[in-house]
């Protein structure tokens, strides 16, 4: 990818909310930032820091995180370009919400929050797209707090492998989804993971070997998942909170590593 000035503003110009804006005002936007390379594994910006500013995601996925007290990181949100991120950051000038780690290697365009500061001043509707894709991320969150609320491990897992296999079309890669990246998306501990992976395992619900998961029944993960039109009772002979191993400490770095 090429990443002068007018490179960027054509990538700029595919995210949805700065498509009405001309070419000449998306210069100057573009021109107040500049573009960022990250490795896989490196932390981008962590929670509750000062705020990093804006980013735009160009290429290459990031895990956006939260860390709990004892150490437990859930990954809020897995994103792939072209994307914005840290909105809430800059629209309230408050500290990051989260923690984000290149779950590969990525490139960005980045704005400090004091330049955004002036650019929404000079144009107006930029404060306007944030607050549409911050409309649309509290709608992620609220759908994650469900799952949390009214779905055992079992469930999270089963519909999280019905989400990464796209309803059972495609294996799982186990070398980008281990166990410690499957945790982090299911807000538990690997163990939990791994004694729901091997129950749907030996109800061959699922095929799995060191390199990938395949779905063999997709109607059952589905049931599984308790997004379905019944639970099944094998879900709820399942679903009993041992499943929920106490919670461990994961180093930031071990997310996105193989």
């Amino acid at each position: 990818m090429n990443f002068d000035v007018p490179h960027l503003v054509q990538y700029i110009a595919r995210v949805k909310h700065f498509k009405r804006m001309s070419l000449l005002d998306l210069t100057s936007i573009v021109s107040a930032g500049q573009v960022v390379h990250y490795k896989k594994g490196e932390t981008i910006l962590r929670e509750d820091e000062e705020c990093s500013g804006l980013f735009v995601l160009f290429s290459g996925e990031i895990y956006l995180c939260r860390t709990s007290p004892q150490g437990q990181m859930t990954i809020l949100s897995a994103i792939r370009p072209i994307i914005m991120f840290n909105e809430v950051a800059v629209i309230d000038c408050g500290p990051n919400p989260y923690t984000a780690i290149a779950a590969s290697d990525c490139t960005a365009w980045r704005v400090s929050n004091e330049r955004f500061q002036r650019l929404m001043d000079t144009y107006p509707q930029l404060g306007m797209s944030l607050l549409k894709v911050l409309a649309r991320r509290t709608r992620t969150l609220i759908a994650h707090c469900e799952d949390l609320t009214f779905r055992s491990v079992m469930g999270r897992t089963a519909k999280l492998l019905l989400t990464l296999s796209e309803d059972g079309t495609k294996a799982i890669d186990r070398r980008e989804q281990n166990n410690l990246v499957l945790a982090a998306k299911v807000a538990t501990a690997p163990e939990a993971v791994c004694r729901s992976l091997r129950l749907l395992r030996q109800e061959k619900v699922i095929i799995c070997s060191r390199s990938w998961i395949k779905v063999n029944s997709i109607d059952r993960l589905t049931r599984y998942s308790q997004t379905g039109p019944e639970w099944p009772k094998e879900s709820c002979d399942c679903d009993s909170r041992d499943l929920d191993e106490p919670r461990v400490s994961v180093n930031p770095q071990d997310i996105s590593m193989n």
